[in-house]
């Protein structure tokens, strides 16, 4: 090892030790001072000192000063449930300054992996935690990663539903959010309701207004119109006919996306190619043993199979992509975002990295030029970690897949085993729900955790979700769930929207368009 490089990583874990030694004696001299960095001279940890008030905890002090749990017990050397007493002091890290992040190492983790995970070195983690042994990390334990000062490109996106008097509103809207790309809800059965008649002055209108902004445009194609999967559609049970699913022969698809394409070649940069289809609301291809016929109730019963997994969703994914390719070949193809689902029954559901593992064995990656991934089906703060129970959040905590940094973790860790670590991810829709505000519906049974939310937290929540995207260096963008679902009618997306059913803003349209969107740091 170099004589420099020695001294300069010395130097780094004297610098951390030093922050953690500060923590434990509950001293800090004036807020806003730090430790320079050996290199570059800059402050490389930025830290100030808090005197807890009567009944505060950690949590609520990690959502008023925009961190997390996570990093005020590394940063005080404070363990599980640690009770805190008015006066006490606490160092809180500065997240927009600091050169580091924490990290809790889970069951099965090594120094390799996390290192691989975070496009880093194993020399560098032992280095920045003095850990001795690379063989030997703990579960629970809390290591320090490190974060180097690079500017990328990154896509900070925003979803919009097509309506054309809204229009000139939208783009407004747009224009003040301050986003690089628009991803915009394109829902085949509106676009071509019957067979070669197709309308499109909705999103000719908007994809128009975004070009001229200069905004870059993803479109999410989904849903087949009924004329496509007549024969499915015919003898549905009632309760599966409204959901939406592949048509019966995949070269309609193909012929619809070549239209598409074609259509808006040069000006359209990337296609998500169909919504959920791990789910059965969005991927309804019934198999009959022998055709189903109408019981005393007047409705037809249930299929005996539905035709899901992910070797049926590549087969739709190839023919899109040779299609898109064909007409555009400049134009960027992304795999659908997946339900964050955590059960299979190979009728309703695929679990989430079952169906991605699967996707990437049938050759999905081979079809795209990145993988979609979804999250919103959560009211947990996207700075937690799995499960613990958030205060004010009484269900829907207890799996990883309602937590926004373990979803991150799932997707790379299975694109690192299975694929590769070059494969760009795209957070295709990310949001929080609120019932605050004016909605078109109040929550469905299994939504409740819409109600846990407040618009306050639901601000908040949104701004440090794109604050810990942007520093995963494997998230190459990320779109927010979304601006204008109640104004088009769309009930379930209104809980997300940024303008709620009284034509209100929210407060979490000031939060995104307030978000920085040329962060300096990335891992």
């Amino acid at each position: 090892m170099r004589l420099q490089e020695l001294i300069i990583r010395t130097c780094l874990g004297m610098a951390i030790a030093m922050v953690f030694g500060l923590a434990a004696e509950a001293r800090m001299e004036d807020p806003g001072s730090g430790f320079k960095d050996p290199v570059t001279g800059e402050l490389a940890v930025s830290i100030e000192r808090y005197t807890v008030r009567p009944n505060d905890t950690l949590y609520a002090i990690a959502k008023r000063f925009n961190t997390s749990v996570r990093a005020l017990q590394s940063l005080n050397g404070l363990r599980g449930a640690h009770l805190l007493f008015a006066g006490d002091a606490l160092l809180l890290p500065r997240l927009d300054k600091t050169e580091f992040v924490a990290y809790l190492v889970k069951p099965g983790d090594s120094l390799f992996q996390i290192a691989r995970r975070f496009d880093t070195t194993v020399e560098a983690l032992q280095s920045l935690n003095g850990i001795g042994d690379r063989n030997h990390i703990l579960s629970g334990q809390t290591i320090l990663l490190p974060q180097s000062r690079i500017m990328r490109d990154f896509a900070y996106g925003i979803t919009l539903f097509p309506d054309l008097e809204s229009t000139p509103d939208i783009l407004r809207w747009v224009k003040e959010l301050g986003v690089n790309w628009a991803k915009i809800e394109v829902n085949w059965a509106d676009l071509e309701p019957t067979a070669t008649d197709f309308a499109f002055d909705s999103l000719d209108a908007l994809i128009a207004g975004l070009d001229q902004l200069g905004i870059q445009i993803l479109l999410n194609v989904y849903g087949a119109p009924q004329w496509s999967r007549s024969s499915y559609t015919r003898q549905l049970n009632s309760l599966l006919r409204a959901n939406s699913g592949p048509p019966e022969n995949l070269e309609t698809f193909a012929t619809f996306m070549s239209v598409l394409a074609g259509r808006y070649a040069g000006i359209i940069d990337a296609y998500e190619i169909w919504k959920s289809p791990n789910l059965l609301k969005y991927w309804t291809a019934p198999v009959y043993e022998q055709l189903p016929t109408m019981g005393a109730s007047g409705d037809y019963g249930f299929p005996d199979k539905i035709k899901i997994g992910a070797a049926y969703y590549v087969d739709l994914l190839k023919i899109a992509y040779e299609a898109i390719k064909s007409v555009d070949s400049g134009a960027l193809v992304i795999t659908a975002g997946l339900a964050p689902v955590g059960f299979t029954d190979n009728y309703n559901a695929v679990e989430t990295g079952e169906f991605l593992g699967d996707m990437i064995r049938e050759g999905a990656t081979d079809y795209s030029d990145g993988i979609g991934a979804l999250f919103g089906a959560s009211a947990v703060p996207p700075t937690l970690f799995c499960c613990e129970q958030p205060p004010g959040v009484d269900t829907h905590y207890e799996s990883h897949l309602q937590y926004f940094t373990e979803i991150l973790y799932l997707y790379r860790d299975i694109l690192s085993r299975k694929a590769s670590d070059d494969i760009p991810i795209y957070i295709t829709q990310v949001g929080w729900g609120t019932t605050e505000g004016s909605n078109l519906a109040i929550p469905a049974s299994g939504l409740e955790w819409l109600r846990y939310t407040d618009q306050g937290e639901q601000a908040l929540y949104v701004a440090q979700a794109y604050d810990i995207a942007y520093r995963l260096n494997y998230i190459e963008g990320m779109f927010l769930y979304n601006l204008n679902g109640c104004a088009v009618g769309d009930s379930e997306a209104c809980f997300f929207s940024l303008v709620d059913a009284a034509g209100v803003d929210r407060p979490a349209l000031q939060s995104f368009a307030e978000t920085e969107k040329a962060a300096t740091y990335t891992t």
